[in-house]
C-alpha cells in the first residue's frame, strides 16, 4: 500500500471551501489553538476588562469584522472564518463551529446559548466519518436579524435580513428576509407587519432609535 500523504486533504483553505477534508495538520492545528488560547482569556476576563476584551475580539475574529458585543462564556472554534458586523450584540453563551465562513450582518441580535454550526461529517459512509472526515458550509446571517434563545442554525443556511427566529429553533434551510419562523425545523409562520409596529406603545417624544440617539448624544458632550 502508498503511504498516504494528508497534506492536500488538510489545509485551511480546503477546509474553508466545503469539501471533504482531515484536520490533521499543523496549520489547522495552529489556528484553531490560538483561537482556544484567545477565547479561553475572553472568557476568564469577562466584565473585569472591556478595553482588553475588545482587542481579543479584533484579534480572533475576521478583520473585516466590526465592533461588536459578545457576552462571554463564548466558543469559536477557528475565528478567521468568522466576520460580525458592526454593533452586533450576542448573549451568554455562543457557539460558532465556524470549519466554514460564518457571518453575521449589522445590528444584528442572537439570545443566550445560540449555536451556529456550519460541520459537517458522512452521513451515509460510516467507515468515511471513522476515517475522520469532515466537510463544511457557509452561514449567512442577514442585518438586523434577531435569533432567540437557543436557536442552532445548520451550515448551509442564509438567513435574510430583519427575520425574526424563535426561541429553541433548529434553522436547516434558508429564512426569506422579514420572515418570522419557529420550530424544528424552523418554518415561518408568518411577515413582519409594517402596520403593526410597536413603536406605538411608546411615549411620543421617546425616540424609536434609542441607542442611536445616546450614542449621537454621547458624541456632541
Amino acid at each position: 500500500m502508498d503511504t498516504f500523504d494528508p497534506t492536500p486533504y488538510a489545509t485551511f483553505d480546503r477546509m474553508s471551501s466545503g469539501k471533504w477534508y482531515l484536520a490533521v495538520s499543523d496549520e489547522l492545528g495552529n489556528i484553531a489553538g490560538n483561537a482556544a488560547r484567545l477565547y479561553h482569556e475572553y472568557n476568564q476576563i469577562g466584565p473585569t476588562n472591556p478595553e482588553r476584551s475588545r482587542e481579543l475580539l479584533r484579534d480572533l475574529l475576521n478583520p473585516a469584522s466590526g465592533d461588536c458585543t459578545i457576552k462571554a462564556p463564548a466558543i469559536i472554534e477557528y475565528g478567521i472564518n468568522t466576520t460580525i458586523g458592526e454593533d452586533v450584540f450576542i448573549n451568554f453563551g455562543l457557539t460558532i463551529l465556524d470549519i466554514a465562513p460564518v457571518t453575521i450582518g449589522a445590528r444584528s441580535m442572537l439570545g443566550p446559548n445560540c449555536q451556529i454550526l456550519t460541520a459537517g461529517h458522512p452521513v451515509h459512509d460510516v467507515e468515511m466519518r471513522r476515517g475522520g472526515w469532515e466537510n463544511g458550509a457557509p452561514v449567512h446571517i442577514g442585518e438586523d436579524v434577531w435569533l432567540g434563545g437557543g436557536v442552532t442554525v445548520v451550515g448551509g443556511v442564509s438567513i435574510g435580513d430583519r427575520a425574526v427566529i424563535g426561541a429553541g429553533a433548529v434553522v436547516t434551510r434558508d429564512i426569506p428576509a422579514d420572515s418570522i419562523a419557529v420550530g424544528n425545523p424552523a418554518r415561518v409562520i408568518r411577515m413582519r407587519d409594517e402596520d403593526n409596529l410597536e413603536r406605538t406603545q411608546l411615549p411620543d417624544d421617546v425616540p424609536v432609535e434609542a441607542l442611536a440617539t445616546l450614542r449621537e448624544q454621547a458624541h456632541n458632550r
